[in-house]
């Protein structure tokens, strides 16, 4: 009897998180059999991954952030890098999480261990020659954007495309107008506030959104205004930002996707989040900020004319974006009032969002890449 195949999934962030659970819950319904770690959060952990760290030790930001924290990123790189060693499993599969995921597949690349990246790297963000150096230690690029396929194919990679694994996930639980009277927020604007998953994000970006959302009201009055919260940020966080506020403001949690299907617009921090209002077709505004060393630094390494999702699938601007030193509340206020206050213009954007959901493939990409990685476990050494 073949001893059972051994697979090793890094996740960094909770969106990884989710879609290593989507991709291992498949692999293990093709073969209970395997034996998979990795790193992780509470999802992959509950379909079968023996977490050797949890993702919540790695759930850092920003240039300034990850110095603070590089004694215990490198002590997790070194006893992630002993594992691989001493286990040598049949495939290492990367998702997303570049700064330390990069380093790792090069790790394992000398080891003579296939890597696969799922969820690659924003190459077309950053500078463009990260593909080639990228290209070199993987063995295998597995993107969600269609667009990328020729980016990672001119670069000499491996590459393939299946759709995004979002589309089987964003999906509403109930309709706009029974959550509306659920919640009794009345015939005014609804706006969502959407500042984003980490404990940085939550510093910087939601006392900007709060101000925000004053202007909107003190303009018009009937808005009300929704906070779902990431699983990731405790009460104790947001608490000190709403001291000494009176805005009609509601705290959601584990109702993302009702709250933002059933607004009128929604105030999205730039990251997976802006993605997934767009695939609810919610018109919206996209916003960042964070340390002044990371926001001018990031002015010279960002490449690209955009950083919200939708608007780099679309390969053009189909919602405003607010970052860096424009994100203020005079500015996102302004914006929102004007979009509010202009039905054919949040129509318009409705439907361009609808094109960008399209361009993301049919439902079922989650087991779509399962399948591809398990063929590959069938032939020798893994995926080619």
């Amino acid at each position: 009897m073949t001893n059972p195949k051994r697979l090793f999934f890094v996740a960094g962030e909770h969106s990884g998180d989710l879609h290593g659970s989507l991709i291992i819950s498949h692999l293990k319904r093709f073969d209970p059999t395997l034996r998979i770690e990795g790193i992780g959060g509470p999802l992959m952990q509950s379909v079968g991954c023996e977490n050797l760290h949890c993702i919540d030790e790695l759930a850092v930001i920003g240039f300034i952030e990850v110095l603070k924290n590089f004694r215990r990123l490198y002590d997790i790189f070194n006893d992630v890098r002993r594992h691989l060693e001493e286990t040598r499993p049949d495939l290492l599969i990367l998702i997303d999480y570049p700064g330390f995921n990069v380093r790792l597949a090069e790790a394992a690349k000398a080891m003579g261990i296939r890597v696969l990246y799922y969820i690659c790297p924003q190459v077309w963000a950053w500078h463009a020659s990260r593909v080639n150096k990228i290209t070199r230690v993987i063995n295998e690029a597995v993107v969600v954007f269609a667009f990328e396929e020729a980016i990672w194919k001119q670069a000499g990679a491996t590459v393939s495309w299946h759709g995004h694994p979002l589309i089987d996930i964003v999906k509403a639980s109930t309709d706009r107008q029974t959550f509306r009277a659920e919640l009794s927020l009345g015939d005014g604007p609804v706006v969502s506030l959407l500042p984003g998953s980490r404990e940085q994000e939550i510093h910087y970006i939601l006392p900007l959104l709060l101000d925000t959302a004053a202007l909107i009201l003190k303009d018009r009055p009937s808005s009300r205004f929704l906070l779902p919260l990431a699983g990731t940020i405790d009460d104790g966080l947001i608490q000190p930002h709403l001291r000494n506020r009176s805005l009609p403001l509601q705290i959601l949690r584990g109702r993302t996707y009702d709250a933002v299907a059933s607004s009128d617009l929604a105030l999205v921090a730039s990251g997976t989040a802006t993605l997934e209002t767009a695939i609810l077709g919610t018109p919206l505004i996209v916003v960042y900020q964070t340390n002044l060393f990371t926001s001018v630094l990031s002015k010279f390494l960002v490449q690209s004319p955009h950083i919200g999702l939708p608007n780099v699938v679309a390969g053009r601007q189909v919602v405003p974006e607010f970052i860096r030193w424009n994100f203020t509340p005079a500015n996102v206020a302004r914006e929102a009032l004007s979009l509010l206050a202009n039905p054919d213009r949040l129509q318009k954007m409705r439907a361009e969002l609808g094109d960008v959901r399209r361009t993301l493939g049919q439902p079922g990409a989650g087991e779509r890449v399962a399948e591809h990685i398990f063929r590959g476990l069938q032939k020798q050494g893994g995926p080619t």
